[in-house]
């Protein structure tokens, strides 16, 4: 079985709600889970309370936990979440926090080495710690996969750029890649074109970009697919860029057609957005019914 690993950040989100584990990898790696992949999670939780509370919710969930260090010196990640009329979420994360100091050993190097793909995010960049445990374990992951989630000030375009360029796979939402793409043309640019911009500066032939209710845009192998958005009734949208991740992550490596998977993305994603927080349980009777319907 093909072993996905999921490097970065695990944490609590303090929504209006209450707290409810949080962070993009662990939410991405609970939905690939979900759909009876083989995921391990690379991160650091702090030797306390709502460490050891992660640590439980993640065996309860039957996710690995052997590769997730435990630090006495930096307490366990927190977000404090705030959710517009909309459901859209803005983030305050707590600084120098336990997932800030990942540190790089044989058995998540000897892991990533034997990986069938290897996923991580920006903000895992913030602290020199954890970036530099993800500088040495890219050099050895068969397949990298950058999930760009920008989080200001935790980013540079410099890094950013450097990061595309070691990646087989860069998956962004519309503002994400809008911004980003001003590295090579400060114009405003058409989505076919930003996408094929950045595949030619930094040679990743596979860029994906979610658009919310619009949609997603996928190219791969020089050629585009979309696939419209479904209509839902949005609580908040916390994790459903994480979810649609897991959902196209699970469409590769299982062979399926580009189109097919992302319209399974787009309706996992969606899912998850008519409920509350990251992490809900959704069916698989749930996913066939709403995009049975286009």
């Amino acid at each position: 079985m093909s072993r996905v690993i999921s490097f970065g950040e695990i944490l609590w989100d303090n929504l209006p709600s209450g707290k409810v584990p949080g962070g993009a990898p662990l939410n991405f790696a609970y939905r690939l889970n979900s759909f009876r992949n083989s995921i391990s999670i690379v991160s650091t939780v702090g030797d306390d309370s709502l460490g050891k509370e992660l640590i439980e919710f993640l065996k309860e969930s039957n996710l690995h936990t052997e590769h997730i260090q435990v630090s006495k010196i930096n307490k366990t990640g927190e977000v404090n979440v705030s959710i517009d009329k909309n459901g859209i979420a803005d983030y305050n994360i707590l600084n120098h926090v336990a997932w800030d100091n990942i540190l790089l050993n044989s058995k998540n190097k000897t892991l990533t080495k034997n990986s069938s793909i290897f996923v991580f995010g920006s903000l895992i960049c913030r602290n020199i710690t954890s970036r530099k445990t993800l500088k040495e374990l890219l050099k050895i992951a068969p397949f990298k996969l950058f999930d760009i989630n920008l989080r200001s000030p935790y980013y540079n375009m410099n890094l950013i750029e450097e990061l595309m360029i070691t990646s087989d796979l860069i998956k962004f939402n519309y503002e994400e890649i809008e911004e980003i793409y001003t590295i090579y043309n400060k114009k405003k640019g058409t989505l076919e074109n930003m996408i094929e911009t950045i595949s030619e500066k930094t040679k990743t032939n596979n860029i994906c970009v979610t658009m919310g209710e619009k949609g997603a845009c996928y190219f791969t192998n020089n050629l585009f697919y979309y696939q419209d958005g479904f209509k839902i009734n949005v609580i908040d949208t916390v994790g459903a860029g994480d979810s649609f991740l897991a959902t196209l992550v699970e469409g590769i490596l299982n062979k399926t057609k580009p189109q097919k998977m992302l319209k399974k993305a787009c309706g996992v994603a969606a899912l998850v957005a008519s409920k509350k927080g990251a992490t809900p349980i959704i069916s698989m009777a749930e996913i066939d019914d709403l995009i049975g319907k286009k």
